[in-house]
């Protein structure tokens, strides 16, 4: 029988050069470009391309009006306002991107170029950080795959396209770069753990969404640690590690507490749970690098680091029970199912076709990893695999997730590669190059085959044009109305509070699930003489409206009578009067009772 093989890894610093890492940076960003080029005229008229981009925005514009940070966007829900949980980190690289061209544009033009640049500056950094992770097992002539991978990959070009201002790729660049200081303890040591500490301090600031990998991440460590006794690498690693992420959560914590203060115990940002979190890892941590100085058996050592790092982890578990029920925490059961059933990245992965564009490249890697991990016997290949195969149920359960094992899969193609044109060279030298191209072309095609057998599978007659339902140029309808409620799609509400000075009934964000209910209930209502008590509980004295060719979410598990199939079949009910409308997008304003002059007072 073999011996269990280590993981062996080069001196990172001969291995990857810096000019490498500005060409795959540059190569990605290009990348990010062409595939977003659909999209661009769209970005260049003024428009970002997701709700939550222009809810960033609205957030820091109030955050710089009041000087002071904020969370709460106060002309939402009805203007009882919305906690939005974000942490500001990111809104300080949207500052520093918008630096230049505030030297020629006014500070809402700049914030605004900031936000279209965000992904692919994002994007390139994630690709020239892909490259570096695995350098010290991949052959340079392979690395340019890791930014050409990320870039085509559709669960994370769509956090990254021009217009798209949002946090999800710099949480993958920052269990990225975590990950590679994990792998580089052997060489670095210390110097590794300070780096690893200091990454998972940002990944955490910019969202605990990050937890689970960086958990990962410092689990891997572990067994390392467990399984070379004689190695004192990695026992300093897991020490400087825990410190200087316990280090970087307590001074964010100190400059960024949530809303409801120091004591607040939010899980879905940064706030006590999370420095109790790095308070534990730098107590294992220290306590496994003190075993390393004790004279004991390998058996013992293990055992006792076992128990150390289970008790720690168990307490804080313990004393945060709801971190362990993930997006479940947050609320309960019903407003969990209402609310997150109308995210589309919060949805399940339920079909092939959505199988193959979210998760192929993720599956593949994670299966190559096992074929090596059987193939050298070692536990630490084996060890990646599992990680990735996580990754995988992650992205299975929630879309959003889809975006690591994409990453894992862009990070592991370049060594993939690697290790498969050596072995065919030694093996069948003719093959070697067509092989790995064979490799590289089913990463790169395979998962774009899902959506095309979905759009051959969907394809329908030519139906007749509808209009846009933008609300890019809707600020003339609405001017009148400044500080009225406007009961509009939800997915509009945060264009409409970047764009009008108009107040919103709701938005889908958890941190005011109520505000969501009630407009849910008002679209859900059945018109009769009256003015719903529904519509009436969101205070609202407008109605935005605009016709869709499918059934909103909110109401389709209801008989098609609700105000919203109403409005639809443009058969509004008596209490509403039509007061205006943008032809150019068909959004059409009503006002719910009194005159229009009223409403405008």
């Amino acid at each position: 029988m073999r011996p269990l093989r280590p993981l062996r890894l080069a001196a990172p610093d001969v291995s990857f050069a810096p000019g490498e890492a500005v060409a795959y940076f540059l190569l990605a960003v290009a990348l990010d470009i062409v595939m977003g080029l659909p999209m661009l005229p769209q970005v260049l008229g003024g428009a970002l391309l997701n709700p939550d981009s222009y809810m960033r925005l609205v957030r820091l514009q109030d955050s710089l009006a009041q000087h002071t940070l904020v969370d709460r966007v106060l002309r939402d829900g009805s203007g009882a306002g919305t906690v939005v949980h974000w942490s500001h980190l990111l809104d300080g690289a949207l500052l520093l991107l918008a630096a230049p061209p505030h030297l020629f544009l006014d500070q809402r033009q700049a914030l605004f170029w900031a936000a279209a640049a965000l992904g692919p500056v994002g994007l390139g950094l994630l690709g020239a950080a892909l490259a570096w992770v695995l350098a010290p097992l991949s052959a340079r002539r392979w690395r340019w795959s890791a930014p050409v991978l990320a870039a085509t990959s559709l669960p994370i070009i769509g956090y990254a396209l021009p217009g798209v201002a949002h946090h999800h790729i710099a949480l993958a660049l920052a269990v990225t770069m975590a990950a590679g200081w994990a792998l580089r303890t052997p060489t670095a040591g210390p110097t590794a753990g300070w780096h690893l500490g200091l990454w998972a301090a940002v990944g955490i600031w910019l969202s605990p969404e990050t937890m689970p990998f960086l958990l990962l991440i410092w689990s891997g460590l572990g067994l390392a640690w467990l399984l070379h006794p004689r190695q004192a690498a990695f026992g300093a690693a897991l020490r400087t590690s825990g410190s200087g992420f316990l280090l970087l959560t307590a001074a964010a914590f100190a400059l960024d507490p949530p809303q409801d203060g120091y004591a607040g115990t939010e899980i879905d940002r940064l706030s006590l749970v999370y420095l109790a979190l790095a308070l534990a890892v730098c107590a294992i941590g220290w306590m496994l690098a003190g075993l390393d100085r004790r004279a004991i058996s390998p058996v013992r050592r293990g055992s006792l680091g076992v128990l150390v790092a289970v008790i720690g982890i168990g307490v804080w578990l313990a004393l945060f029970p709801r971190v362990r029920l993930g997006p479940g925490g947050l609320m309960d059961a019903n407003d969990a199912r209402e609310f997150f059933g109308v995210i589309t990245e919060m949805q399940p992965v339920t079909s092939l076709a959505a199988a193959l564009r979210e998760l192929a490249t993720g599956a593949l890697a994670t299966a190559a990893l096992l074929a090596l991990a059987i193939r050298t016997r070692s536990p630490l290949w084996g060890y990646g695999a599992l990680c990735g195969g996580i990754a995988l149920v992650l992205g299975v359960m929630h879309v959003r997730f889809a975006t690591y094992p994409a990453a894992f899969a862009a990070a592991a193609l370049p060594m993939i590669l690697t290790r498969g044109s050596a072995a065919a060279l030694h093996h069948a030298r003719k093959f070697a190059l067509p092989g790995a191209l064979a490799v590289l072309a089913v990463f790169l095609i395979g998962p774009h085959l899902g959506d095309s057998a979905a759009a051959l599978a969907a394809r329908r007659p030519p139906a007749p044009p509808l209009p846009s339902c933008s609300v890019r140029h809707i600020a003339p309808l609405l001017a009148p109305y400044a500080g009225k409620v406007v009961l509009a799609d939800v997915n509009d509400t945060p264009e409409l509070l970047y764009r009008t000075r108009v107040l919103t009934v709701g938005s889908l964000y958890h941190e005011n699930v109520a505000a969501f209910r009630r407009l849910r209930a008002a679209w859900r209502s059945q018109p009769g003489d009256a003015e719903p008590a529904a519509v009436k509980a969101t205070g609202a004295a407008l109605v935005l409206f605009c016709p869709h060719a499918a059934r909103s979410p909110l109401v389709a598990d209801l008989p098609p009578e609700t105000l919203w199939d109403r409005l639809n079949r443009a058969a509004p009910p008596g209490w509403l009067t039509e007061v205006g409308r943008d032809k150019g997008s068909g959004n059409v304003l009503y006002r719910i009772g009194g005159t229009a002059a009223a409403v405008a007072r």
